[in-house]
């Protein structure tokens, strides 16, 4: 089978461009007949067509990648043959390869690569817990979206737990630059081969070059083995230096101690140099504004609180302002997503149309944030505290008289319960009722059941037993009657004398 436009796999996916050529497949943008989308399709290439070893690669491939499930690795959707050919379907991402970014700019500052870093990290530690390890980190299986997420794909040479090896002995397989010192050595590959790829991956965006170079794939993979790590330059922050150099030892027991381990330390390092790791499309909050133009505060059932904006500044955000008592003690007690009124006084100098729906960013630097708020009393301890028009007070006058004299206290607690013991019993005598007449019908449907039982039980025996016994010939039937009768018509003749 040939990829080319037009061809459509297993009768759903047509392959509409290709994208890229690698050492096993081409890799083709596809539409996907039934969901209406657009994926990515790997196509083995037409040479390999029908080779048992490149289909187990590409089904190992399928198998690996299924497993694993990470907002850092391009997600696989379906595997399928065609033809003595096989193809995979991934998630088609949008952007471009590291190795591309690195083309054009040759190198990158730290806050560009360790945002990249980090998000590869995590991939890699998803894929280790899985039991794969990747075997072929490098700039052009690195893609980078353009929000800043980062997808690792290419699980082509992957190893997984359980997989039957695919290589003969002493055979390498990866890319000679980025190669771990221990599988250049002919071991078994794990987790720390891909840390150490990773920063081969981190040196070249630091530097502009890979540490090691030769004359062949040989020369360069006998180089990570033998010599030493050039050491970067002294541009490079010193705390980014010697995360990328301890990724780098030659010993892989002194590389962090996994994927995860490194993506903590990256991420530690990234909020030292104010750095974001992943980035956040942040869109601007809807401004709290005022129902009418009413500026009348919150009413509860017994207490009314004014709530103003708190000025912005650098502190931690407090909690939503609550009730305040009468002591003047706050209770951060209500919902945060209820709705607060404030007054026109406090937010004079913001635009009430700049909202989420038309804020383009034009007026300010940036874009307008929530308004926290907290009671007035605690924004002005000068402010009044109560409000201008205070609840209706509750009336004055006396009760109304009551005929009689009025029951105590312990009189209406005897009566109340008296009341409920009354009602406990009866409800008591109803349970009882209640049981007795279902435990009646339950004993009657079990009896008759039992009783139905015992007649068929003795009909079954009674016929067997005639059946035994030949009772049904008539010779037998008369010997048992003949007596009876005997004695029937001799029992007159005796009344008769």
């Amino acid at each position: 089978m040939i990829p080319t436009a037009g061809l459509v796999l297993g009768d759903r996916y047509e392959l509409e461009s290709r994208i890229a050529i690698g050492g096993m497949g081409e890799v083709w943008v596809a539409l996907d007949r039934h969901l209406r989308r657009r994926v990515a399709a790997k196509v083995l290439r037409a040479e390999f067509a029908g080779e048992k070893t490149f289909l187990d690669r590409l089904r190992a491939e399928a198998r690996n990648s299924a497993a694993l499930s990470h907002q850092n690795i391009a997600a696989m959707y379906d595997y399928g043959e065609q033809n003595g050919s096989g193809y995979l379907i991934m998630e088609l991402v949008q952007g471009e390869p590291l190795a591309d970014l690195l083309e054009r700019e040759r190198t990158l500052e730290p806050a560009q690569l360790l945002p990249v870093l980090a998000q590869t990290a995590r991939a890699l530690h998803t894929a280790h817990m899985a039991g794969v390890v990747h075997r072929d980190v490098k700039p052009s299986n690195i893609l980078i979206t353009p929000d800043g997420y980062v997808k690792i794909t290419d699980f082509g040479i992957s190893l997984g737990s359980n997989q039957a090896p695919m290589t003969a002995a002493g055979m390498v397989m990866g890319t000679a630059q980025y190669l771990p010192p221990e599988q250049a050595m002919g071991r078994a590959a794990t987790g720390a081969g891909d840390i150490y790829a990773l920063g081969v991956v981190a040196y070249e965006a630091l530097v502009g070059k890979r540490p090691f170079t030769g004359g062949s794939q040989v020369d360069i993979a006998f180089a990570h083995v033998n010599q030493p790590v050039p050491a970067l330059p002294d541009t490079v922050d010193a705390r980014v230096r010697d995360v990328v150099m301890a990724m780098l030892e030659k010993d892989p027991e002194r590389r962090p101690r996994s994927a995860a381990s490194l993506a903590r330390s990256l991420e530690e390092l990234a909020g030292h140099l104010d750095v974001i790791i992943e980035p956040v499309a942040e869109r601007p909050a809807a401004l709290i504004t005022e129902p009418d133009g009413d500026s009348s505060p919150r009413s509860g059932a017994l207490t009314q609180v004014w709530f103003a904006e708190e000025p912005r500044s650098d502190a931690a955000p407090a909690e939503a302002g609550g009730a305040a008592d009468a002591d003047g003690d706050d209770h951060a007690d209500h919902d945060n997503t209820a709705r607060t009124d404030h007054n026109d006084e406090t937010h004079e100098d913001r635009d009430d149309d700049d909202t989420e729906e038309n804020w383009d960013g034009d007026d300010t630097d940036e874009p307008p944030t929530r308004p926290r708020w907290r009671p007035l009393s605690q924004v002005d301890p000068a402010a009044p505290t109560t409000p201008p028009s205070p609840l209706p007070a509750i009336s004055a006058t006396g009760p109304a008289a009551v005929a009689g004299s009025v029951p105590t206290r312990r009189t209406l607690r005897t009566r109340q319960t008296a009341a409920n013991r009354l009602a406990i019993g009866v409800h008591r005598e109803r349970l009882g009722a209640a049981h007795a007449a279902g435990g009646f019908i339950a004993w009657v449907r079990s009896g008759w059941w039992w009783a139905a039982g015992i007649v068929a039980m003795a009909a079954v025996l009674t016929v067997v037993a005639l059946w035994l016994g030949r009772l049904w010939e008539a010779d037998a039937s008369m010997a048992i009657a003949s007596p009876l009768l005997a004695a029937a018509l001799h029992r007159p003749s005796q009344t008769r004398e």
